[in-house]
């Protein structure tokens, strides 16, 4: 490579790298930093070492936002990939107007996470909402108050990402089955295998790529949960349905204690951290074995 040609590709490099060290590695080092502190987002502060980490983990709020982000992700993940893939099954079949029934299941990724928020409310709104009103129909008052119960809150919240991000997942498996050649499936037919047969040794296996692409969104999504846990249940009833995202905004934003909120960011950081590359590891080693 000439020197001037390695000069040009620096010259591109090197902005993309300090934009990446500015914005990205010095957060996580500077929130490694300050979790040692007792900095209150403001005026001086003192070294603590790890006497914010101890806090956490004595009382409870580490353990308990971390199981509640684990149940919100494995629920994203697992029903937001069933409820995608059997609708990208149906709108790949040869059905009239899929064309309009595609546009329809995508219309919520359409929205803004505040108005699905808004929207889902109203749905879980105890005695007025629609969930009551289908209740009513039924001539039954004791409509569940999704929102308002430790054991369904979080779920309830968890529901409504996957109602949003139902859309985008469909459509990239619906790519995906579009991508298997209608030869494969004839000659799964004719050596004996049925509908769900076809679905279960041939379609599913083929689809590895894109299951491993639909997880992983799944789990970003459910990681980062906060902005539907902020806007319908603000972590409660109690603290059933605070994630770490939304018990670090609380930690920082309400209770001032900055140096506490990064001490749990830190281990957030770590902990999804880890369970991310197990988790791309597990299902590239799937893709290589169909």
């Amino acid at each position: 490579m000439s020197k001037k040609r390695r000069n040009i590709l620096l010259a591109f490099i090197i902005p993309a790298l300090l934009f990446y060290v500015v914005f990205w590695i010095s957060p996580v080092l500077m929130s490694f930093y300050y979790g040692l502190t007792n900095w209150r987002g403001m005026g001086d502060f003192d070294i603590v070492g790890m006497k914010n980490y101890a806090n956490l983990i004595k009382q409870g709020t580490l353990f308990n936002s971390m199981g509640n982000t684990i149940k919100y992700t494995l629920f994203v993940v697992i029903w937001g990939n069933i409820q995608a893939l059997a609708l990208a099954m149906i709108l790949n079949m040869k059905l009239k107007a899929r064309g309009v029934f595609r546009t329809i299941f995508y219309i919520p990724a359409l929205f803004s996470t505040i108005v699905v928020a808004f929207l889902w409310s109203y749905v879980y709104a105890p005695h007025y909402g629609m969930i009551s009103e289908i209740f009513n129909l039924f001539g039954s008052s004791n409509a569940p108050n999704l929102l308002g119960s430790k054991a369904t809150s979080l779920f309830a919240a968890a529901f409504v990402e996957t109602w949003k991000t139902s859309g985008t997942m469909t459509i990239i498996y619906l790519a995906g089955l579009q991508n298997i050649s209608e030869e494969v499936i004839e000659s799964a037919k004719i050596d004996g295998c049925n509908g769900w047969q076809a679905i279960r040794y041939v379609k599913i296996p083929m689809l590895a790529n894109t299951i491993t692409v639909n997880v992983m969104l799944g789990l970003i999504g459910g990681f980062k949960s906060f902005d539907y846990i902020f806007a319908l249940t603000k972590g409660g009833p109690g603290k059933s349905s605070a994630t770490l995202m939304y018990t670090i905004y609380k930690m920082a934003f309400v209770e001032m204690q900055y140096g506490k909120a990064e001490a749990l960011a830190a281990m957030a950081f770590v902990f999804i951290l880890i369970i991310s590359v197990i988790t791309l590891t597990f299902m590239k080693r799937k893709e290589l074995e169909a």
